[in-house]
């Protein structure tokens, strides 16, 4: 789903502090990079179901359900399903992961956080199946 960030310096993807504005613009390019990246490769592979739900989720995957999200600002079902399923695994694993510019989220605080945004930047059927799940 993150293809496109090869495309992203580490110094920005590694930074220790917040983004700037800028920079998190330059970030925000992973998802339509990581999309032209795989409809090139699409080429040489017509009707492959995983290139093409690649293609869906690393373009949509920061989509967010009330339309806030980016590239294309889509919501709700306009998200391609895949991308709707991604976005709350790829938010678990960020928060419950240590970065360069934050400590590990607890499970608890984690599972807290995707509830709150549960129709807001989540399908909230999704977020139902995923709480299921964990």
């Amino acid at each position: 789903h993150d293809i496109g960030k090869i495309s992203i310096s580490d110094l920005i993807l590694n930074k220790p502090g917040k983004l700037t504005k800028e920079e998190f613009d330059v970030v925000k390019t992973h998802t339509t990079v990581g999309f032209d990246t795989l409809k090139m490769i699409e080429q040489d592979y017509e009707d492959n179901i995983f290139i093409s739900l690649g293609i869906e989720i690393s373009k949509s995957h920061h989509e967010r359900w009330d339309g806030g999200g980016y590239p294309e600002s889509l919501k709700e079902k306009e998200i391609p399903l895949a991308a709707r399923i991604v976005a709350v695994v790829d938010v678990y694993d960020a928060l419950i992961s240590e970065r360069p510019y934050k400590l590990a989220y607890t499970k608890e605080k984690t599972i807290n956080e995707i509830m709150e945004l549960k129709g807001l930047k989540f399908d909230p059927d999704i977020v139902d199946a995923f709480l299921k799940i964990i």
